[in-house]
């Protein structure tokens, strides 16, 4: 994957190209994050390129669109690809994110993607067929901060655990599953989703191993929280796994 970042007059333009996907998604973030500020009102995130998108990178969108908005700002996702609208539509964030197309779209990029605004490359690959990195002599990478969860997170889980409880009633799991690992990917502590998740596991014999793990995870949160209920829960699943 290849991504360029653009910044101007507050808009900062992140345009991604190839696959993205789990094994990308951390240079991305530490480098819209290093990125971000309060002077930045409005990001864009050009997806025309984007040939693949997995549930890290739609939980690397989520992540991107919560920071911006602690700052006041928004996040437009700039004409996604056929293989990322399909993607966007079946987990239902097509609902939560705000999507410009045509026109539109070239009204809001206008002459942003210019090589004077460029900030920084990642992953281009040079003529040794080393990822190279380009980017401004100030601009510091550091390690991102888990943030304080605040409303918009909240909604976003909410909503994604909306939708795996809809598939689950359509006895749709791998779909359920996904829905519930996005939603963990924005709050991991959130045990609701987490005991869903494990019940879920529970549903197919080779699955049990991943039910195993998210219900000694429950148990694990629940001691740490004094949540009762979960923990009795949890600890009574664990040993009928056991079995």
């Amino acid at each position: 994957m290849k991504t360029d970042i653009f910044l101007a007059a507050g808009r900062l333009l992140v345009r991604v190209e190839g696959r993205f996907v789990l094994d990308e998604c951390d240079p991305l973030k530490k480098a819209v994050s290093a990125a971000l500020s309060p002077a930045v009102s409005h990001v864009l995130v050009d997806l025309s390129k984007t040939e693949f998108i997995d549930s890290a990178g739609l939980g690397t969108l989520v992540s991107v669109k919560i920071r911006a908005n602690q700052t006041d700002g928004r996040m437009t996702l700039i004409d996604p690809s056929p293989a990322v609208e399909d993607v966007l539509l079946m987990s239902k964030l097509n609902e939560i994110f705000e999507i410009a197309t045509g026109e539109e779209a070239e009204k809001l990029v206008g002459t942003l993607a210019r090589d004077d605004n460029l900030l920084r490359s990642v992953g281009a690959v040079g003529e040794a067929g080393i990822p190279s990195v380009q980017s401004a002599e100030s601009l510091k990478i550091e390690e991102p901060q888990r943030q304080a969860k605040g409303p918009d997170t909240g909604e976003l889980v909410e909503e994604l655990c909306r939708s795996a409880v809809e598939a689950l009633r359509q006895s749709d799991y791998e779909k359920t599953i996904r829905f519930y690992r996005q939603a963990l990917e924005i709050d991991s502590d959130y045990l609701p989703a987490r005991n869903n998740l494990a019940i879920v596991y529970e549903k197919r014999p080779e699955w049990r191993e991943n039910a195993m793990e998210q219900w000694e995870i429950v148990l694990r949160l629940s001691e740490q929280l004094g949540d009762t209920k979960h923990k009795e829960r949890a600890e009574k699943h664990i040993a009928a796994l056991r079995g």
